[in-house]
């Protein structure tokens, strides 16, 4: 009896300790690497304004350039005339009439401030007003004095001359002041008969010098300018009864002239 007592004690006891052993679970060290999240800086980028710079283009001055201009004569006067002979005392007047002007075309070759060329111009002067004188019958002088108009002796010009410019632009206006000036040769032609009374005597006329000078201002290829001017000319007068008289029959004149202007490279 004691040893089925003692039996079953050891198998209890041996009961208790396995199933202590399945109670306790054994231990494993272990490092647990922990992922934590890495810190960083967000980089925030702005938004860059990129300006929009706009080059004009450089306009570079021309080497030279091609004005054409259409002038009008709006004072203008002409030599007078007093007849010496006896047959003939008739006297012109100086005063003018009707349209006067021109058409010019000038090449020019430019600097900063000055401008050199050469011009051509076909200039239509103005009519010579009528004046009332005596005067004797050009074929009978025993009639006795007449009086009546007295006109004509008028003429064209076309002069070939040197043209200067100085420009004005120290303040780079968009408009440039300039003064101008031409001088050269003045060949006149179409010359018109004296007219005094119902009567009628042929003329001709020299050549001479013309020139002018003023001033004006260029805007962008247009360009306007006022001219005090002249062509000088010698008027010969036939005279009936034989011979000639010539008189100084000199143009003057002021223009106001247009132009516009082609550039040259």
């Amino acid at each position: 009896m004691k040893k089925l007592t003692l039996l079953a004690c050891s198998l209890f006891a041996f009961a208790a300790v396995a199933q202590a052993k399945e109670m306790v679970a054994p231990v494993t060290s272990s490092k647990e690497v922990m992922s934590e999240p890495v810190s960083s800086k967000e980089v925030i980028t702005e938004p860059v304004v990129v300006e929009e710079v706009i080059v004009a283009p450089v306009v570079e001055d021309p080497w030279g350039y091609i004005n054409l201009r259409a002038g009008w004569d709006f004072w203008s006067e002409y030599g007078n005339f007093t007849g010496n002979g006896d047959d003939y005392p008739v006297g012109l007047s100086k005063k003018t009439k009707d349209f006067g002007g021109e058409l010019a075309v000038e090449a020019y070759k430019h600097w900063d401030y000055f401008d050199l060329g050469l011009g051509v111009a076909y200039q239509h002067h103005m009519k010579r007003k009528s004046s009332n004188d005596s005067f004797d019958h050009p074929n009978n002088p025993n009639v006795g004095p007449q009086s009546g108009d007295v006109s004509g002796a008028e003429y064209k010009s076309v002069p070939i001359y040197v043209t200067g410019r100085y420009n004005i632009n120290y303040w780079d206006w968009a408009a440039t002041p300039y003064l101008k000036a031409n001088i050269g040769y003045s060949f006149n032609f179409d010359s018109k008969d004296l007219d005094y009374g119902p009567h009628s005597t042929g003329t001709s006329v020299d050549d001479g010098l013309y020139w002018a000078a003023g001033f004006g201002v260029q805007y962008e290829d247009f360009n306007v300018d006022v001219l005090y001017g002249a062509n000088y000319a010698k008027t010969k007068v036939d005279i009936p009864t034989g011979g000639s008289e010539k008189f100084d029959n000199d143009y003057e004149r002021v223009t106001l002239s247009v132009g516009y202007r082609f550039n040259i490279w």
